[in-house]
């Protein structure tokens, strides 16, 4: 029996698979729009109130700023006046010395009916600087004429002093004649005045966006908010706004100002990435915990999903098992689901496919299995068709003569020994045993099933003949060692229309095929003896594969009923296989004797042919 290698197939989707994708994609896409929601919510949140705190720090950073310079300007003012009513210059030093001493940040004082002077400090801090302070007035001459036309201007004295200084010119009147004052001083002091928090840095700039004074805050996304405060100063039409601007390398900065005397704008901003940074923060959390939750959903389906799977498995395992035709399977539900269920009846069905086949099993040894199966399907039914078959016959020599030398049992054995190797060849070839006949056999190929043509069918015929010669060679061999009577057969093959089917009543049928094609393979068989062969095959199988075959041609055969001569052929061989070559080696080969054809003498008892001249 041909051995048959299955592949085990693997599943491409599994349910364990589908289960954990499901509840991945569930909990991303709740946890994704989750997510997108607070960070979106947060955002605006976060967003307003960054945007209302950077306002807010700027307005009180621009009032303080501005009020400590007017109390400067003041200050050095005061001191002018005071300066006036002394007629004494040594009280006039002094009093600039108690105001210095009051004044502290102070670097220099200066007007036009004074003229400029000096604080102690800044001579301390820097030799020489009261010639540079003097040259530095004359290079702003433009903002000396501006102050004497009443208008107040700060400008950047750090270049001088090498220290985060400023110098306010402002105008006052001598006499009722305007005239213009500066007061140079240390505005290391404005940038403690500067509201600052954690994520805002506060700065001064002049007209022109350059800066005058800078927070001692480090920000760690550089200096671009000073290009982008710069853009908005240079672009301001209002003296107080909040504006978004970009910096050079693309970072987004919320630029709040306000414009303070000596048009100065008090600047205050804060960096997008600070604002939102807060929100990825906790994004990142929510990722994070999102994650966590996935990996032990998906642990939790992993583990939920075996219990489906398994069951399953044994299930697929169970059924690749009964393709094989085993049908003793080892297989419980452990579970009190539908797949408990599905299991508890798939065990039902495997007994009743089990009771099935041993059915089918003991009906194949009173019939052919095919037959059975149909049978069992119900798809045979009692009448027949019309088939292009061809149908053997064969028979056991001097049958008779051997069982009169056994015993009942004996011949049980020897019957079932010989037919059993003989079947074998039939069914290996596809044909159908019809029945048996005592020691006789009568096969079919093409009905119930066929090779798809006669010329295959009669092929098939053929070719079982030979093997049935074969498997008798090897028998012979043990009888012979054995000490027992060698077998010898003859088998009569022949090609034709017949008609299938059940043949009987409705309580007793038969399958088997009948008609004028059977009777003369019957015949045929009969002529092994006169003939001393074992296989001939009509001239309706001969034209069907002659050409295949290495056969002998026999006397033609007049068959009673018939009216022209049937030809007979002795199969030899099959054409290009080794073996024998000629008619003589055949029966060399199973102990038939040579004969003179034209002396054959048929049975003359039932006359049914008679031999041609």
């Amino acid at each position: 029996m041909e051995k048959i290698n299955e592949e085990k197939q693997k599943v491409k989707y599994p349910i364990g698979f589908k289960l954990i994708l499901i509840v991945a994609v569930l909990v991303l896409l709740v946890l994704g729009l989750s997510t997108a929601l607070v960070v979106y919510m947060v955002s605006r949140d976060s967003e307003t109130k960054a945007k209302d705190t950077n306002l807010t720090l700027n307005e009180v950073t621009a009032q303080t700023v501005e009020s400590w310079l007017v109390t400067t300007q003041n200050n050095a003012l005061g001191f002018f006046n005071d300066s006036l009513l002394s007629q004494n210059k040594k009280t006039e030093n002094d009093m600039f010395d108690d105001f210095c001493f009051r004044n502290p940040e102070v670097w220099f004082i200066q007007s036009q009916g004074s003229g400029l002077k000096v604080s102690p400090q800044s001579e301390i801090y820097k030799s020489g600087v009261t010639k540079e302070f003097s040259a530095w007035i004359k290079e702003n001459d433009e903002a000396v004429e501006n102050a004497r036309n009443g208008k107040v201007e700060i400008l950047n004295l750090t270049p001088v002093m090498e220290q985060t200084s400023l110098c306010i010119f402002f105008p006052y009147e001598v006499n009722g004649k305007a005239q213009s004052a500066s007061v140079g001083f240390n505005a290391t002091k404005v940038v403690d005045l500067m509201t600052n928090s954690r994520m805002n840095t506060s700065f001064i700039l002049d007209k022109n966006g350059n800066v005058l004074v800078s927070s001692n805050n480090e920000n760690p996304e550089g200096e671009g908010y000073l290009q982008a405060a710069g853009r908005v100063i240079n672009n301001a039409v209002m003296d107080e706004a909040q504006l978004m601007e970009r910096d050079d390398s693309g970072y987004g900065w919320y630029i709040a100002y306000k414009k303070i005397a000596g048009e100065m704008f008090v600047v205050t901003c804060i960096s997008e990435n600070k604002i939102f940074q807060t929100v990825r923060q906790t994004a990142y959390r929510i990722v994070l915990i999102s994650m966590a939750i996935l990996f032990m959903a998906i642990l939790l389906i992993r583990f939920f999903s075996k219990t489906l799977t398994n069951p399953i498995h044994s299930l697929v395992g169970a059924a690749r098992q009964i393709e094989t035709g085993d049908y003793e399977i080892d297989l419980e539900a452990k579970t009190r689901d539908e797949i408990g269920l599905l299991t508890n009846r798939f065990v039902a069905m495997t007994k009743g496919l089990a009771e099935r086949e041993r059915l089918k099993d003991s009906m194949s040894r009173f019939t052919n299995k095919a037959i059975a199966e149909k049978a069992m399907n119900g798809q045979l039914a009692l009448g027949g068709e019309n088939r292009e078959c061809t149908i053997f016959f064969s028979d056991i020599r001097s049958f008779t003569a051997m069982s009169e030398k056994l015993t009942p049992q004996e011949v049980v054995e020897f019957l079932n020994e010989y037919m059993t190797k003989m079947v074998n060849c039939v069914v290996r070839t596809h044909g159908t045993v019809d029945k048996y006949i005592g020691d006789a056999i009568m096969a079919v190929w093409g009905a119930p099933e066929s090779a798809g043509s006669a010329a295959g069918d009669a092929w098939n015929a053929v070719v079982g003949a030979l093997m049935m010669r074969s498997e008798l060679y090897q028998l012979n061999k043990k009888r012979e060692a054995e000490g027992k009577p060698l077998i010898k057969i003859g088998c009569g093959i022949n090609s034709g229309s017949v008609v299938a089917g059940q043949i009987g009543s409705d309580l007793r049928m038969e399958y088997t095929v009948i008609g004028d094609a059977v009777n003369l393979a019957s015949r045929t068989e009969a002529l092994n003896k006169p003939f001393q062969t074992d296989i001939l095959i009509t001239e309706n199988t001969y034209k069907l594969i002659g050409d295949r075959l290495v056969v002998e041609e026999m006397p033609s055969v007049h068959v009673k009923g018939k009216e022209n001569e049937i030809k007979m052929y002795a199969v030899i061989n099959v054409k290009g296989v080794k073996g024998v070559k000629t008619l003589k080696e055949v029966r060399d080969l199973l102990g038939f004797h040579e004969i003179d054809k034209s002396q054959v003498n048929t049975d003359e008892e039932e006359k049914k042919y008679k031999i041609g001249k």
